[in-house]
C-alpha cells in the first residue's frame, strides 16, 4: 500500500464536518454553485457504499455530504442514485471523480483547496 498523508480511509475516520442536503439547496438558490465533486467508494463485508465530497463556491474545502442533524456521512449503496442527486437535484455538471478509500491520488484534491486558501490570504 502507498501512503498518502491525505488519502481518504472511511473505516477509519469518517469526518465530522460536512454539508447537508437542505444547506446546499438554499445556497444554490442563493446563487452559489458546486465547483468540484469527488465520490469515494469502500467495501464493507462486500457491498460498496458511495461518500460524495462536495466542494462548493461557498467553502473553500471538500465536505462530505451528512445526514440531518450532521449525524454521520451519508452514504449511498446504489451509485444511480447518488449521481441523480448531484446532477438533477443539485444540477453539477461537471466532471465527478470516482475513487477508493485510501487511493493515494486523493492527494491530489487536498492540494488544489490548499492552494486556493494561499491565494486568498494577502
Amino acid at each position: 500500500m502507498v501512503f498518502a498523508p491525505w488519502a481518504i480511509n472511511l473505516r477509519e475516520q469518517p469526518l465530522a464536518k460536512g454539508l447537508q442536503e437542505g444547506e446546499i439547496k438554499q445556497e444554490l438558490q442563493n446563487g452559489g454553485h458546486l465547483r468540484n465533486v469527488l465520490i469515494i467508494t469502500k467495501t464493507i463485508e462486500g457491498m460498496a457504499e458511495h461518500l460524495a465530497y462536495v466542494r462548493p463556491s461557498w467553502r473553500r474545502e471538500f465536505l462530505p455530504l451528512r445526514t440531518w442533524g450532521d449525524k454521520e456521512d451519508r452514504t449511498y449503496k446504489d451509485l444511480d442514485r447518488l449521481l441523480v442527486l448531484l446532477r438533477d437535484d443539485f444540477g453539477y455538471r461537471g466532471f465527478i471523480g470516482l475513487y477508493m478509500d485510501c487511493d493515494p491520488d486523493l492527494v491530489r484534491y487536498r492540494a488544489l483547496s490548499e492552494s486556493e486558501e494561499a491565494d486568498d490570504k494577502p
